[in-house]
């Protein structure tokens, strides 16, 4: 057994270093290189720069609250009006039947 790994030893480390070979070789592609990463870091960076001043989600979701509430006190508006153009109509007809 031992003369057998003497006698296939090299081809067996071949192939492990060919196989280490190509994963580090595939491999590659996933990780960026440093100066890569630092100028992607600054663009980042300027990025978020930009978009500070941009709404939130929070800003959003506050601005859709004060806009139901908008819409809730319009709706509420609409009804006292309606009321009240119901009252003037009536008032209108009394008028114009006993002035007749």
């Amino acid at each position: 057994m031992l003369d057998d790994l003497w006698k296939w030893g090299w081809g067996l480390t071949l192939l492990l270093n060919l196989l280490l070979a190509w994963a580090l070789w595939t491999l590659r592609t996933a990780f960026v290189p440093r100066k890569e990463f630092s100028d992607l870091a600054t663009r980042v960076a300027l990025i978020e720069q930009e978009i500070k001043h941009l709404p939130t989600q929070r800003d959003f979701i506050e601005l859709r609250d004060l806009v139901l509430a908008v819409k809730g006190q319009a709706d509420v508006q609409q009804q006292l009006l309606s009321t009240v153009a119901a009252s003037q109509r009536r008032i209108e007809d009394f008028m114009l039947r006993t002035n007749a």
